[in-house]
């Protein structure tokens, strides 16, 4: 990682580069604007890229060492198992059993959102149409007929018909 910080009179601009080209263009870019010093460095972490690099060593089964399980939903359930061992753990550490079921009920209903709004996205990205059922009627649809003026109209089979029929 490279970083590129410019002093400048009333203001310092910093940026993180994970390509030493872009890093040199960006240092080329910001010296035409006349800083009053360039610092041009490597092998340089941001906290929050470290942040993130842990989380993802931790949470995510691209990154930590359950990426060598083949099946995706076996890697989720050791997962699953691995955040109610930490529910335990807080509780016991908090000296409190009550705390353990609201913690646990609390993961269970944080990690099925997430699932649930995953699973969401990932259909509506690969499978749109999955939302759009076929056959789909308004509710006057679905009774085949329709009461207009006291007299009952039988409505045809195949058209599905509208909202302002």
């Amino acid at each position: 990682m490279y970083r590129v910080k410019a002093y400048f009179r009333d203001h310092v601009v910093t940026r993180y580069f994970l390509d030493q080209y872009d890093a040199i263009e960006f240092k080329d870019s910001v010296d035409a604007h006349y800083p009053l010093k360039v610092i041009y460095r490597q092998g340089v972490r941001p906290v929050s890229t470290f942040i993130i690099n842990c989380w993802n060593g931790v949470m995510d089964h691209r990154y930590n060492p359950l990426k060598n399980i083949p099946d995706l939903q076996v890697r989720h359930m050791v997962l699953q198992v691995l955040a109610w061992m930490w529910c335990i753990v807080f509780s016991m550490w908090l000296g409190s059993f009550v705390v353990m079921g609201i913690s646990m009920v609390a993961h269970a209903l944080f990690l099925a959102a997430i699932v649930v709004t995953v699973g969401t996205f990932t259909v509506a990205n690969n499978n749109p149409a999955f939302f759009i059922k076929p056959g789909y009627h308004s509710a006057s649809r679905t009774r085949q007929n329709m009461w207009i003026n006291g007299k009952k109209v039988e409505l045809d089979a195949n058209d599905p018909g509208g909202e302002h029929e």
